[in-house]
């Protein structure tokens, strides 16, 4: 049912439940009253630039209709029909000069910058701050203007080297490798038509414009178990550009509203029912501004296509049902205190979602606190006692009945696929486990004797496991390194418990993983949400369940 107790509002403030058509109607009558105050309809969607390859020596990709190239200045390098194979190049290039960092935490607030750095300290590193402008397209209300990034004082001559460091470090932090570019890289882009044999080349950046390029072999899901490559079809302008690597990296410009008609579709199937797909379309919206100058400060672009950001597809898995979830809640965005929101979701929460700071190094927020997923009256009840192991093992073996449990509950055929991350098991012979461990960590511990989860968040996930070897001890911190020390790709989550058997003087044979949930688990459970949808909440429900206290406010229409 519908929420009668959740609002919309436009940019001046709370008008009251309504449906979206009066949502726009009352507020151009509001704000025609109030001459200081900018109307929704007078802010425009930004443009995004998104990274949908990088580092390529070449690339293949075919035209479908008129094309034209255009240099930096905008002069034509070819306009009209030219055939529709053509490949790009980089030839005579020469890479920049790379510095690099390690980076522990990204965040918009500089105070909370600074907590970082005090708590760090107390650590023993030695850490500062970096500022990052946010791009001037971001023109919306309740948006910050600048990036504080985090960074080890120390700095790389290698990624080698900055490797060996961050292994080093990791008990007391986790990291993220940065490349810094020190000078600019030089080369051609070389286009060449494969029908024609017609070629040119060009030492500047080169914006192509067609009705749909589709681009072969884009790499998808890279360290994750989807990982694969497949052609993709593109709109707009797709600029090609050499990188700080010499090679070739090509952005995709387009009106945010028309990126997300790329998100919804790649983040959650079509056939979910159409409230999810709204309240996904509203997420999506939410995270592409949130991360736009966060994730990706010092590229040529503001957003990557893959789950570091946002999984885009472009045009290749546009569907009717994620258009109109776009279009039926265009401008609508999360807003708490007068900003607008992180909206992190995830595939399937395993029954309870997890607090923000328990997977990220960042301050917690208010509205995305790890809650039950169902609405219950035990939910405080298992949001503490989950932090206890042998309540995670009973938990995990009951498959408790909550939103994203497709087991259980009629669920549509569409959540099929679902069943087999709400609880699942991994099993390994020990010599299979400890080499993946030792070459995804870097650690020579010796032979595996155990893997000792120290702290759990709020839903159950590990935070710190203990590895212990015959050689040494070792521990790895955070959701995200634990899941990729113990899979080949990535565990579906860090929800788990683990058995051992025969066992011979401290040596297991065999282990086994069993877990709940496929993500981190923070925000938005996108199965939930499926579910939630098919039993009749609208999308405003879905969205005030798992981001708690958030007002979903009209920035523009």
């Amino acid at each position: 049912m519908h929420n009668p107790n959740i609002s919309f509002r436009t940019s001046l403030g709370k008008i009251g439940s309504m449906t979206l058509l009066s949502v726009f109607f009352t507020s151009f009558l509001l704000l025609t009253c109030k001459a200081p105050a900018r109307r929704p309809n007078e802010v425009k969607p930004p443009n995004l630039r998104i990274g949908i390859l990088e580092q390529r020596q070449d690339i293949e990709f075919k035209i479908d209709g008129p094309v034209s190239f255009r240099g930096k200045n905008g002069d034509f390098a070819i306009r009209g029909a030219q055939g529709k194979r053509w490949r790009v190049e980089a030839v005579d290039s020469k890479p920049a000069r790379i510095k690099y960092r390690l980076a522990v935490g990204n965040t918009k607030d500089r105070i909370k910058a600074e907590d970082i750095v005090r708590f760090l300290d107390n650590k023993g590193l030695r850490v500062r701050i970096v500022k990052y402008d946010r791009p001037s397209s971001l023109s919306i209300r309740y948006t910050e203007d600048a990036v504080y990034q985090v960074v080890l004082n120390k700095e790389f001559e290698t990624e080698k080297d900055a490797k060996v460091y961050q292994i080093a470090i990791q008990e007391k932090t986790g990291s993220e490798i940065i490349e810094v570019p020190v000078g600019k890289a030089e080369g051609t882009l070389r286009f060449t038509n494969l029908d024609s044999k017609y070629s040119f080349d060009s030492k500047e950046p080169v914006k192509l414009t067609a009705n749909q390029v589709e681009i072969l072999d884009v790499d998808v899901g890279s360290g994750f178990h989807w990982e694969k490559s497949e052609h993709r079809k593109y709109g707009r302008t797709l600029e090609f550009l050499v990188d700080t690597h010499g090679l070739i990296t090509v952005v995709n410009e387009l009106p945010l509203e028309e990126y997300l008609k790329g998100v919804v579709p790649s983040e959650m199937p079509v056939s979910f029912p159409l409230e999810a797909l709204k309240a996904q379309a509203i997420a999506a919206r939410v995270e592409a501004i949130s991360k736009t100058g966060l994730r990706h400060p010092l590229e040529t672009f503001d957003l990557c296509d893959d789950v570091h950001c946002q999984v885009f597809s472009g045009n290749s898995n546009q569907a009717k049902s994620s258009e109109r979830a776009v279009e039926s809640t265009r401008g609508i965005f999360m807003v708490y205190h007068n900003k607008i929101v992180e909206a992190f979701y995830a595939g399937l929460c395993g029954g309870h979602t997890e607090n923000n700071e328990n997977v990220w190094l960042m301050d917690a927020k208010p509205y995305l606190r790890g809650i039950l997923d169902s609405g219950g009256r035990n939910a405080k009840r298992l949001s503490s006692s989950l932090q206890n192991s042998r309540t995670v093992r009973k938990w995990i073996d009951s498959g408790p009945d909550v939103f994203c449990n497709t087991v259980r509950r009629d669920a549509p055929k569409a959540l099929n696929y679902s069943k087999k991350y709400f609880r699942w098991k991994v099993a390994y012979k020990r010599i299979e486990l400890q080499e993946i461990i030792r070459e995804k960590t870097g650690e020579d511990f010796g032979q595996l004797v155990d893997l000792i989860p120290i702290s759990r968040g709020v839903s159950g996930r590990v935070k710190e496991l203990e590895v212990v070897g015959t050689k040494k001890r070792f521990t790895i911190s955070r959701e995200l390194p634990i899941r990729q020390a113990l899979a080949r790709k990535t565990l579906f989550s860090s929800c788990f418990y683990v058995e051992k058997s025969n066992v011979s003087r401290e040596l297991a044979s065999n282990f086994v993983l069993k877990g709940a949930g496929w993500g981190h688990g923070v925000g938005m459970c996108q199965i939930g949400a499926a579910v939630m949808a098919h039993s009749g909440r609208k999308f405003d429900d879905i969205l005030t369940h798992y981001y708690r206290g958030v007002i979903l406010e009209v920035l523009y229409n």
